[in-house]
């Protein structure tokens, strides 16, 4: 994986994250969807913000948790891995790095930004990624390619995955990221398609699917599949919980929302591989039927 990372200072715009709450709003670059985050207020009280304390929002997509951190009269370093993203939706009033959030140790000394009293990781995709980016994240876009990839520094795109994985290799992705009980009839599937004609689009993608169940649920879960694998998210993950806990103040906290109960898994047996004593985890669900996928998950630094 590339490490480079590049920064940039936003100018003003409205601007959306991680959520599926939304009213329409317009800019000079694009037609833009504003959001309140999912989980935000949980999020924001799990951190405990103090006056000119110093947090990194590393996964900063529309910047809704930087702007209610500055609202405590905090410093907020942003880091997000999809260039685009960042040069598409400004703001002024956060420093924004081009990084992946696996690096956040080695981004925030860089950047003379340690030690912090707290980080954020929002492990879904931004409403921007989904319905502006074109990159095929989402199933309802059929004639989008079948890309999924948060970085152009990835070489490998979802299609490349689905026309030339081997059998095995698919029903391992399904399986461990997706957990679909239907990921052999649908690999069987896939592979028939694939011999007649590669799979480019995502219409052609839901082809194969359908044939095999009409369960939206199920695209949904193949979809998160190919994306996790095509962004090595778990891998990303794990590094991340590593490295953000090694920059947090004594009593820092560290706040994740997953979406997805392999993500939530892999940080819990973290918790228990690093030895993290005292650490204090918290699990909040979601009160919105839309949102109960969500979970926030706290962990505090020993003091």
């Amino acid at each position: 994986m590339n490490k480079k990372t590049s920064s940039t200072r936003l100018t003003r715009s409205t601007r959306s994250t991680r959520s599926t709450r939304s009213t329409s709003s317009t800019s000079s670059t694009s037609s833009l969807i504003v959001h309140t985050p999912v989980l935000l207020h949980e999020t924001i009280a799990a951190l405990q913000v103090k006056k000119d304390g110093r947090y990194i929002d590393a996964t900063f997509g529309m910047g809704g948790h930087a702007r209610e951190i500055l609202k405590g009269g905090a410093n907020v370093l942003g880091i997000d891995w999809d260039e685009e993203a960042v040069r598409a939706l400004p703001d002024p009033a956060v420093k924004v790095v081009v990084g992946n959030y696996a690096d956040i140790k080695r981004i925030a000394e860089e950047n003379d930004f340690v030690p912090v009293d707290g980080i954020i990781l929002d492990l879904g995709l931004s409403m921007w990624q989904i319905r502006e980016s074109g990159r095929g994240f989402s199933y309802e876009k059929d004639d989008e390619l079948l890309d999924m990839r948060l970085s152009n520094l990835l070489s490998i795109t979802a299609s490349d995955i689905v026309n030339s994985y081997s059998l095995e290799e698919l029903y391992e992705i399904f399986s461990k990221y997706s957990e679909e009980v239907n990921s052999w009839p649908i690999i069987r599937s896939l592979d028939r398609f694939r011999r007649m004609k590669r799979i480019m689009t995502v219409g052609e993608l839901k082809e194969a699917i359908r044939i095999v169940t009409k369960s939206d649920a199920t695209l949904a879960r193949v979809f998160q599949a190919l994306r996790m694998k095509v962004n090595h998210e778990l891998e990303n993950i794990r590094s991340a919980i590593i490295n953000s806990y090694e920059i947090l103040i004594p009593g820092g906290r560290l706040a994740v929302i997953t979406f997805h109960p392999t993500e939530d898994r892999l940080i819990k047996r973290l918790i228990r591989e690093q030895g993290y004593k005292g650490v204090r985890t918290r699990r909040i669900r979601a009160p919105q039927s839309f949102e109960r996928s969500a979970q926030l998950r706290v962990i505090t630094k020993n003091i």
